[in-house]
C-alpha cells in the first residue's frame, strides 16, 4: 500500500508506494535523503524506527512513540517533541536546538554530543539519560526529573532548571555558569570540578553531593542544604551562604572569602 508523509500545511513531502507502515515509509525517505522538514508526525508509532540522519527540522512529533528509535545525527532543530516517548532512543550527535521536549519521556536515552541549545525540557523525564559532551546552553529544565543522568563535561551555561530533580546525577566538569537551579534536588550528585560561577542554587538540596575543586565564585547558596557535602578545595570568593546548612560538610582547603551573611568556614565540619 502507499503511505504519504505530509507537511503540517498539507503538502505531500514523500510518497512511499509500497511501504507496509509509517516506520518503513520514513526509513525509505531517510534512505533517499528526502528533506522532511515540517513533517506532520503527531502521535505516530515510530518505536525502533531507523531514522539516522533524518532531516526533520521543525517537524511535529508531539506525543510520538519513539522508544529505542535510532535518531543519530538527525536534524530536529525547532521540532515539537512535546510529550513524546523517547525511552532508550539514540540521539547521539542530533541537532535539537530550540526543540520542544516538554513533558517528554527519555529515560535512558542517549544524547551524547547532541546540540540542545535553547531546547525546552521542562517537566521531562530523563532519568538515567546520557548527555555527555552535549550542548545545553540556555536550555530549560524546570521540574525535569533526571536522577542518575550523566551530564559530564556538558555546557549548561544559563540553563533554567528551577525545581529540577537531579539526585545522584553526574555533572563532573560541567559548565554551569549563571545556571538557575533554585530549589533543585542535587542530593548525592557528583559536581566535582564544575564551574558554578554566578549560579543560583538558593534553596537547593545539595546534601551529600561532591563539589570538590569546583569554582563557586559569586554563586548563591542562600538557604541551600549542604549537609555532608564535600567542598574541599572549592573557591568560595563572593559566594552567598546565608541560611545555608553546612553541618558535616567538608570545607578543607577552601579558598576565597564568602559574601556578606555567610557562616564561618571553620567549626563543626569534617
Amino acid at each position: 500500500m502507499s503511505i504519504e508523509i505530509r507537511h503540517r500545511d498539507g503538502r505531500v513531502l514523500y510518497l512511499a508506494e509500497e511501504a507496509n507502515d509509517l516506520c518503513a515509509a520514513l526509513g525509505e525517505a531517510v534512505e533517499e535523503e528526502v528533506d522532511l522538514a515540517g513533517a506532520q508526525l503527531e502521535n505516530a508509532d515510530l518505536r525502533r524506527a531507523e531514522l539516522r540522519g533524518a532531516r526533520l527540522t521543525g517537524a511535529s512529533l508531539a506525543r510520538a512513540q519513539l522508544g529505542r528509535a535510532d535518531l543519530e545525527e538527525a536534524e530536529l532543530t525547532n521540532a515539537d517533541l512535546t510529550g513524546a516517548e523517547l525511552d532508550g532512543a539514540n540521539l547521539e550527535h542530533a541537532q535539537l536546538e530550540r526543540a520542544l521536549l516538554v513533558d517528554a519521556h527519555a529515560r535512558g536515552a542517549n544524547f551524547e554530543d547532541a546540540r540542545l541549545e535553547g531546547a525546552d525540557l521542562s517537566g521531562a523525564l530523563i532519568e538515567g539519560a546520557n548527555f555527555e559532551h552535549a550542548e545545553l546552553r540556555s536550555a530549560r529544565l524546570e521540574r525535569a526529573r533526571g536522577g542518575r543522568a550523566n551530564f559530564e563535561d556538558v555546557d549548561l551555561r544559563g540553563v533554567q532548571a528551577a525545581q529540577a530533580t537531579l539526585a545522584r546525577a553526574n555533572l563532573e566538569k560541567a559548565d554551569l555558569r549563571e545556571a538557575r537551579l533554585a530549589a533543585a534536588d542535587l542530593s548525592g550528585a557528583n559536581l566535582e570540578r564544575t564551574d558554578l560561577r554566578d549560579a543560583d542554587l538558593s534553596g537547593a538540596d545539595l546534601s551529600g553531593c561532591n563539589l570538590e575543586r569546583s569554582d563557586l565564585r559569586r554563586a548563591n547558596f542562600s538557604e541551600a542544604r549542604l549537609s555532608e557535602a564535600n567542598l574541599e578545595r572549592c573557591d568560595l570568593e563572593g559566594a552567598r551562604l546565608d541560611g545555608a546548612r553546612l553541618d558535616g560538610a567538608n570545607l578543607d582547603h577552601v579558598r576565597g572569602r564568602p559574601g556578606a551573611g555567610a557562616p564561618p568556614t571553620s567549626g563543626p565540619y569534617r
